[in-house]
This record gives C-alpha cells, structure tokens and sequence, in this order.
C-alpha cells in the first residue's frame, strides 16, 4: 500500500491506495499513529483507491481513533466504497469512527 501526505489547510490528508490488509496495516500504522501521538492534529484519511480492509487494518483505525481522542485531535475516513462502507458498518465502526461520504465538505464543515 501506498501513502501520500499533503495538507489542506489546517488538515493533514493521508491518501491510501491499495489493501489495508497485514502489510498495508503496518505501513498505515508506522505513518498515522506517530502523527497522531505528536499533539492535536486534524488527519482525514482519503480510501478513495482503497480495494480492502482487513481485521488488522480495523484495529489501526481504532488505535488512531483512541489516540486521537487522548489527544484532542480530529480524524476523518472519508471515500469508502459502498463494499467497503458495508463493511465498517457491519462491524460497528461507524459508531466509532468519523465517516464522511465527501472530504472536501467535510474539510469546510470542520475548519
């Protein structure tokens, strides 16, 4: 998997393409958990090029959720496909997480 790091103004954007699966989680991981740990930051994670997530990829997005709350950050997964959106669902991460159908509102609503 792959990751690309850009800012949107107050924003930090992570643009994932590929599978979250063991690998992609670690390297998820190693960029995201670090970010979030430095201080309150705003993180939306873009999984428009996202072709699945596994149960490892899950648990890395609810370390960075916890993590983000410790540290009175804001953290977005935005551009699910509808599979992958099921998915989240299904195993209750839309309760937990923020999900947002369009980044770029989302990033205007939340400025």
């Amino acid at each position: 998997m792959q990751i690309t790091t850009s800012s949107r103004g107050s924003w930090t954007l992570l643009t994932l393409d590929g599978k979250v699966d063991n690998a992609g989680s670690e390297t998820l991981k190693a960029v995201l958990l670090p970010l979030l740990s430095s201080g309150p930051v705003s993180v939306a994670l873009d999984f428009a090029k996202v072709e699945y997530v596994t149960s490892s990829g899950f648990r890395v997005l609810l370390q960075a959720e916890k993590e983000q709350r410790k540290q009175g950050g804001r953290l977005l997964v935005a551009h699910l496909s509808p599979t992958l959106r099921n998915f989240f669902e299904i195993a209750g991460l839309h309760t937990v997480l923020h999900l947002v159908p369009d980044l770029d509102a989302a990033l205007a609503s939340e400025a």
